[in-house]
């Protein structure tokens, strides 16, 4: 991300001020197709901020926005409706993941956690920057540029192989194409299933999939399902963003391609794709204390969840409110010895023959939180402890 001197204010479009951009101009029908395009630098002026709420209450009719912004919005919406209708027939994968974020106060501390609900008007904007990204990727292809690609490889035959068999032990509809596995994944993810059902099969689909990376070569986007694409529409916090936007410009001043070094770009992707993923688990380590700290002052509260992940030790366990994950270790508290099945999805209790599965509800008590370790321990809100008083002192119980 840029210092944020630059990208809160110069790097970003506010209302009535004009600001330099680099465009891409694009003819698109109603039916999502893409006639022509082109790319220039140019002033722009923003007439409003909206939000993703604004948005979305003007599509659903409960509001409307003033000035020829509701006509504007509801013109863009059905161009992006056709944009998308055009990419899941070509196999793209309407994967959904909730996003997580925290509300804080003026000092920083956490007030709560909330669920982002996915609306429409998310998808409004995602399919014009998709379509921008694949304009220029498609150009730089063209112009045979140095420009650093998106790459998101097919998963490995055993991972579909592994996820039809958890779907199959879950009792959850199965893979139908293992051959196509777009097809295969897309039929799957198109089930209509009850909202937690839908998440296991959504985050288990995932998981399955391997990790979008950078490349100096384009080989192709699975979950997209499109070859030239890349990453162009948020270089204020992306570098591979800024390095094709300085590829564009080039090709808009006719100067010579500043990245023409496949060697040197092969570096780049690399560097880029794993200061990536610190930024990812970064992000994911900093959602999670200020999750923790809210979990700290509950101490012995009870609470609601479900089962998101087993290993041989215990189970996590995913709360409903807030949504932050724990850990239950059954062996140290119920009478019994647990192994984990062979598909991964199923904890088998040896004497009482007692189950834990992949997505089961459950209710716990919250028994320990320990920020700085980045971690939760839960007790099971039934069930006698095996070691009894002290369990409860591990544990922290009076």
């Amino acid at each position: 991300m840029l210092p944020e001197r630059l990208s809160t204010d110069l790097c970003s479009l506010r209302d009535g001020v004009d600001r330099l951009v680099l465009s891409v101009f694009a003819e698109v029908d109603a039916n999502g197709m893409l006639h022509q395009y082109r790319f220039g630098e140019c002033v722009i002026r923003s007439r409003a901020s909206l939000s993703y709420e604004q948005v979305q209450a003007a599509l659903d009719g409960t509001a409307r926005l003033p000035d020829g912004q509701h006509e504007a919005v509801e013109t863009l919406m059905s161009l992006a409706r056709g944009l998308r209708e055009r990419r899941m027939k070509a196999g793209a994968l309407a994967l959904e993941s909730l996003e997580v974020k925290a509300v804080v106060d003026a000092r920083g501390e956490t007030l709560a956690m909330v669920r982002r609900p996915h609306l429409e008007s998310h998808e409004l904007i995602e399919e014009f920057m998709l379509l921008a990204n694949r304009c220029v990727g498609e150009a730089a292809t063209v112009r045979r540029a140095g420009v650093l690609w998106r790459v998101h490889e097919p998963p490995f035959e055993g991972k579909i192989e592994a996820l039809d068999e958890m779907l199959r032990v879950l009792g959850l509809p199965r893979i139908g194409h293992p051959g196509e596995p777009h097809r295969a994944l897309q039929a799957l993810l198109a089930v209509a299933l009850d909202p937690p059902q839908k998440r296991l099969v959504h985050r288990l689909v995932l998981r399955s999939l391997t990790r979008a990376r950078y490349g100096e070569r384009d080989l192709g986007h699975f979950g997209l399902a499109t070859y030239e694409y890349l990453h162009f529409t948020s270089p204020i916090r992306r570098y591979p963003d800024l390095h094709n936007h300085r590829r564009v410009r080039e090709w808009l001043r006719g100067q010579r391609d500043g990245g023409w070094d496949p060697h040197a770009n092969a570096g780049l992707a690399a560097e880029c794709s794993a200061r990536e993923q610190d930024a990812t688990e970064a992000e994911r380590e900093g959602t999670k204390v200020k999750g923790l700290r809210l979990l700290a002052g509950r101490l012995g509260d009870r609470a609601s969840g479900s089962i998101s992940g087993l290993v041989p030790r215990g189970l996590f366990v995913e709360l409903d409110d807030p949504p932050v994950d724990g850990f239950v270790a059954v062996g140290d508290q119920l009478d019994d010895r647990f192994e984990l099945d062979a598909a991964g999805v199923r904890l088998v209790g040896r004497r009482t023959r007692r189950r834990f599965t992949l997505g089961d509800p459950v209710v716990v008590t919250i028994a320990r939180v320990d920020v700085p370790a980045r971690t939760c321990d839960l007790a099971l809100d039934e069930g006698e402890p095996r070691r009894g008083r002290r369990v409860n002192r591990r544990l922290g119980w009076q």
